[in-house]
């Protein structure tokens, strides 16, 4: 009973306090703001009260154990809180927003990556580490200047507090997750990581193809490429000169809308073919449609699987072992050659695929590049630095000149040299067909540091920018285009149909199911893409693309 004798002011007060700090501090206000407006608009005033609740409450569980009288409680809240901060904060010192659901699963789908963004990131995160550590020893003094502290057995109602926390977090799968840092940080990721997609087993490949195909199809996915970056597709800026000397080396399609803004998305659509109308996927047909491999392995095709960007046979973008079953050559250049520089990786495979391209037999190979991805500096050599100034090789974005500069020298080496390969060493009597493409593009419209894709907050049309063209050395293209310009709006949803086609199905099969080429119309109104998770977890939105 001495908890509701104690004074109600020394109660009230620090939980005030508390819950403006971490209204201010840790989740944003204008973030809490839309959350409101979201809970009654597309709620009702039930959801918006209990949103209110349980922030309260979780609010309340902090408070009893930073105000508690045994320092040892005080000292395990302080020491779990620290780590939380540190990756809350980090986040909104990089991106402007808070770490969330979405966040957890792009972190987890990319540690690949975690050394590098710790290095190019060096800065708001020591920033965060420094702002955590201010914030826990401040909330350490705290006991002393509060009449109330709370008791041992009290601690114990932060048991039922973390359930309720954890319930509401798990219960809109992510998309209201705005609670303190002390629980979202680490709910979010738990969550993320055990909510795991349902394998279950790709259908069979039910139909034939017709036709016998073209000889040799590539599909080349570019890392991080802009396509309005690219000087062929008007960038004032040469980052493309020998593709723009020779235009008539390439069937340039123009700027194509990306399926989302990320690359794990991007990539797993691509492979297994889908519809805007059917993203966000959350009846998860793209891990049981059959993939673009099985098609090729039915038509009678060896199938190659090039990654690029990681190596140790891990497998990303969210394929898994069964797909490896219609593969039959993995290649990771980062095994084959642990010393070979990263920017010549994308090299190495433009050899590679010109030997294919003069294979005896049919192949159909995918590429996953390295392209530009972040940090922009390691995918050139540094005599390549054609525009200046540049960033240095451990940074990401200092500031907008040197981030435009190095994406741009990165382009040009990664993109235009890689096409000159290509292009000079794979003639007509190869037959083979190229189609080209990227997962999304970057925003490096700011100034400072900023994230460049997979935003999920004010997420702008450039991150879904990208490029689309296609080399075809078979002449098969013309059957279908009968000499016609091909112009107007394309999309990431027209590539799947059109391999298909190249490798013999019939049209009428493909457009029933994956809909049109890109040898037919141009995609008619708005086109789309697809900002956060492709399965609908967390927070996902389609917005529209306009280049």
């Amino acid at each position: 009973m001495k908890f509701f004798r104690a004074n109600i002011q020394s109660i009230l007060l620090p939980l005030i306090l508390l819950g403006l700090y971490t209204a201010t501090v840790e989740m944003r206000p204008g973030r809490v703001y839309f959350v409101l407006q979201m809970q009654l608009f597309q709620g009702s005033v039930l959801d918006l009260l209990l949103f209110v609740g349980v922030v309260i409450v979780t609010v309340w569980g902090q408070l009893i154990l930073l105000l508690n009288k045994h320092k040892q409680i005080r000292y395990l809240y302080l020491a779990l809180l620290f780590p939380s901060l540190v990756v809350s904060l980090s986040y909104k010192f990089i991106t402007g927003y808070n770490y969330a659901y979405t966040d957890a699963q792009t972190a987890l789908n990319n540690l690949h990556s975690l050394a590098a963004a710790l290095q190019n990131f060096a800065l708001p995160v020591t920033l965060a580490v420094f702002s955590a550590g201010a914030i826990v020893w401040v909330f350490s003094k705290a006991h002393r200047f509060v009449k109330y502290n709370y008791s041992l057995k009290q601690a114990w109602l932060l048991i039922p507090i973390t359930v309720l926390g954890f319930w509401y977090i798990n219960r809109s799968a992510g998309i209201i997750d705005d609670l303190p840092a002390f629980y979202r940080v680490p709910f979010s990721t738990y969550l993320s990581a055990s909510h795991e997609l349902p394998l279950g087993e790709r259908k069979p490949v039910t139909k034939a193809p017709s036709r016998p195909g073209v000889k040799h199809l590539f599909l080349i996915v570019d890392e991080s490429i802009t396509g309005s970056s690219i000087s062929v597709n008007g960038n004032p800026v040469p980052t493309t000169p020998y593709l723009n000397a020779h235009p008539e080396a390439i069937v340039n399609l123009g700027i194509a809308s990306a399926y989302t803004n990320n690359s794990a998305g991007s990539n797993i659509a691509l492979m297994a073919g889908a519809r805007m109308s059917q993203l966000p996927d959350k009846k998860h047909q793209l891990l049981t449609s059959p993939s673009i491999f099985q098609y090729a392995k039915k038509a009678g095709y060896k199938t190659y699987y090039i990654d690029a960007q990681i190596g140790g046979k891990a497998l990303q973008n969210f394929m898994t072992l069964q797909d490896l079953e219609s593969i039959d050559h993995f290649i990771q250049p980062a095994d084959s050659f642990p010393d070979m520089p990263y920017y010549m990786r994308d090299h190495w495979v433009a050899e590679l695929l010109v030997k294919l391209s003069k294979s005896e037999g049919k192949v159909f190979v995918y590429v996953t590049k390295a392209g530009a991805h972040w940090p922009y500096a390691r995918t050139y050599p540094t005599d390549s630095a054609i525009f200046t100034p540049v960033l240095s090789e451990r940074s990401m974005l200092k500031d907008k000149v040197r981030s435009v500069n190095t994406y741009h020298n990165s382009i040009r080496w990664s993109v235009d040299q890689f096409w000159k390969k290509l292009i000079t060493n794979i003639q007509p009597q190869d037959s083979t067909f190229i189609l080209y493409t990227s997962d999304h593009g970057q925003d490096l419209s700011g100034d400072g540091i900023s994230i460049v894709h997979a935003s999920t907050q004010n997420t702008k049309p450039i991150e879904a920018d990208v490029p689309l063209w296609y080399l075809d050395k078979s002449g098969i293209a013309s059957i279908y285009t009968s000499g016609k310009k091909l112009k107007g709006n394309y999309s990431h949803e027209q590539i799947f149909p059109t391999l298909l086609l190249l490798q013999g199905y019939t049209s009428e099969v493909i457009k029933k199911t994956y809909g049109a080429t890109l040898f037919e119309k141009p995609i008619s109104g708005k086109r789309k893409f697809l900002t956060g998770d492709i399965f609908g977890r967390g927070q996902t939105r389609i917005l529209n693309f306009d280049n």
